[in-house]
């Protein structure tokens, strides 16, 4: 497998937040795009999400959409309560959001 690449571009800030407020990056494939430099707990989070596409490869996004429904459905939060969050979490060490 290839490996990860980070790739840090300013720009995507605004439209980003336009979604999500407290957005900072997007992981697809290998390919993580953020809009600023990460630290090392949020690097680690984003890379969890590579492990994650690299497991389930052109799946991942449809599972992580029935996550996110099911966590809402479960009265969770879409984000914050998605298994896939959640790993990412756990693996970057941290029980907050990153």
């Amino acid at each position: 497998m290839k490996p990860a690449r980070i790739h840090v571009w300013p720009w995507m800030r605004w439209p980003g937040r336009r979604l999500l407020p407290d957005w900072l990056a997007i992981t697809l494939g290998r390919h993580v795009f953020a809009w600023r430099a990460m630290n090392e707990r949020e690097t680690a989070h984003e890379l969890a999400h590579v492990h994650q596409w690299q497991e389930l490869g052109w799946r991942f996004p449809i599972a992580y959409l029935a996550a996110s429904l099911g966590a809402r459905r479960a009265g969770g939060h879409w984000y914050r309560d998605n298994r896939f969050e959640i790993e990412a979490r756990e693996a970057a060490g941290s029980g907050g959001d990153a």
